[in-house]
């Protein structure tokens, strides 16, 4: 059983947020974790470049007309 695991989010937001705000907010939060992630391991630099890449391609192969489903 995993313990501690995020299993649900919920954002309320007010009627007049700027969304655009917000999703900079979340993708700077993103950011901040696999940096912090990628400073916490020991992998090498080329190590965490490969991560890195991996990372991009994978949202650029969610991405449709813009937006990363």
């Amino acid at each position: 059983m995993k313990r501690n695991c995020i299993q649900n989010v919920i954002i309320h937001v007010p009627e007049n947020m700027d969304f655009h705000a917000l999703s900079d907010k979340i993708n700077e939060f993103h950011l901040e974790v696999v940096e912090r992630r990628l400073n916490s391991s020991n992998l090498t630099k080329e190590e965490k470049i490969t991560v890195i890449d991996k990372i991009l391609d994978n949202l650029k192969s969610r991405e449709l007309d813009g937006i990363i489903k």
